[in-house]
């Protein structure tokens, strides 16, 4: 909706990791699970993705437990920060990126590459409210709600002392409209 409604480059991240055009139409129901009519990439820098994602999903095991290889994150983090530095000095304005950015090193990591314009907004919902929406979102697919329910216990929430962070608080009541909104409003304060 940052992209529809006010002119934002969107991004969505998790086409990065899928080899696909990150570039989704505006105008699509939901963007996000849009990513599946993406075209393929192609080109110089693929077999590098395909290798860092390949040793990302690996890893990710291990995060989920708890104990991981931050270095293996980093990299894969870092050569989407590579592709959105140079796709964004290609394209200019003011992007929208989709990612779940779980940690605070995570976040910290991304800001040093990205620069100190870089605003993040972390989506912050109680576990209940998610499921819900998460349920109505995936058609009530269980295993997806249990995954997101995993992951929802080892993200870090917005620290106070972060710089150029939105910690948006979303209610059930809140439409994306809403949310969008808020995300708007407090850009602008």
């Amino acid at each position: 909706l940052l992209a529809r409604n006010h002119g934002y480059v969107y991004y969505e991240g998790d086409c990065f990791g899928g080899f696909k055009n990150p570039y989704i139409p505006v105008d699509v129901e939901d963007p996000s699970l849009a990513q599946v009519n993406q075209r393929p990439l192609k080109g110089e820098g693929l077999e590098k993705r395909k290798e860092a994602l390949g040793k990302f999903m690996k890893e990710f095991n291990s995060f989920r437990k708890g104990d991981y290889d931050k270095a293996v994150f980093e990299e894969y983090y870092g050569l989407m920060c590579d592709d959105i530095k140079r796709e964004r000095g290609r394209i200019g304005g003011d992007w929208a990126i989709a990612a779940a950015i779980m940690t605070r090193d995570l976040r910290d990591l991304i800001r040093s590459k990205l620069g100190p314009d870089l605003v993040f907004v972390v989506l912050d919902m109680e576990l209940e409210d998610q499921v819900e929406r998460i349920r109505k979102r995936h058609q009530g697919d269980e295993r997806v709600v249990k995954s997101m329910k995993e992951l929802y216990a080892l993200c870090d929430p917005a620290g106070k002392d972060e710089e150029n962070v939105l910690d948006v608080k979303v209610t059930p009541d809140m439409s994306p409209e809403d949310v969008t909104k808020k995300i708007i409003d407090m850009l602008i304060m």
